[in-house]
């Protein structure tokens, strides 16, 4: 029991780990975006992947139907990505993704987009992967997995209290810092014309027009918060469509 316990651990940093592979370097390339890390984390894992994944691997058998581990897999996943999304907005007052602009959406925070390439990867980790990881995981003795287990739980702990406690006051910094960049803008740009823009194009045209400041305002920024404004942008957009829906009230 031990075994398998531990088994499962390691198997969640995989999939942690293959999911920071798929969001930071694969959808980047894909779309041709900057490669970025766009993990919540310091480190290379994106753990609602490996939950989702773990999770996907013990509720369905590899003896299900393709069709069958497709679709309620995908729906397990959009599951626990709703869930994330609400709670991480209920801690930290903020929309950490949102896919109100793609199609058949739920509140933004999961899509139909979404909800496909989950149940591709549900089938591709409960038919494929799962099987042939356990089983080479298994052919180790225990006390090396325990210690395996032990060893990448105890960092990413250590990488979660650092993160959060980096993260403390979010909402307040980042109002803070979208009044740094349009206090900024305003002397590039006009005010209708800048409520047009989001806040990657904001802070390009910053960096184009006077890169000094832009420089400035950067170095006096911790290395935490300049890699979440830039894995996840959407932070500021939903600070600036509050204060649209604001100007219609």
């Amino acid at each position: 029991m031990e075994k398998y316990i531990s088994a499962y651990i390691v198997t969640f940093y995989i999939y942690g780990f293959a999911g920071w592979i798929w969001e930071s370097l694969i959808c980047p390339i894909m779309t041709r975006h900057r490669i970025k890390n766009s993990g919540f984390l310091n480190g290379p894992i994106v753990p609602i992947y490996g939950f989702g994944a773990t999770t996907v691997s013990l509720l369905f058998s590899a003896n299900e139907s393709y069709l069958s581990v497709f679709i309620e897999g995908a729906f397990v996943a959009c599951v626990i990505e709703y869930i994330t999304s609400w709670a991480m907005e209920k801690l930290y007052h903020r929309r950490w993704w949102d896919y109100s602009d793609k199609a058949f959406h739920v509140n933004g925070r999961v899509c139909l987009e979404g909800f496909l390439v989950f149940g591709v990867f549900s089938v591709v980790a409960v038919k494929f992967v799962q099987p042939y990881l356990l089983e080479k995981i298994m052919q180790h003795g225990l006390i090396t997995l325990v210690v395996i287990a032990t060893m990448l739980t105890t960092i990413f702990i250590i990488d979660l209290i650092f993160t959060v406690v980096s993260l403390t006051h979010l909402d307040e910094r980042l109002d803070e810092f979208m009044k740094d960049i349009e206090s900024s803008m305003q002397k590039l740009i006009d005010d209708v014309e800048q409520s047009k823009h989001s806040f990657n194009e904001l802070m390009d045209l910053w960096k184009e027009n006077d890169i000094s400041s832009y420089r400035q305002w950067i170095h006096d920024k911790s290395m935490s918060e300049r890699r979440i404004m830039k894995a996840f942008p959407a932070l500021m957009n939903h600070q600036r469509k509050e204060e649209k829906q604001d100007g219609k009230k």
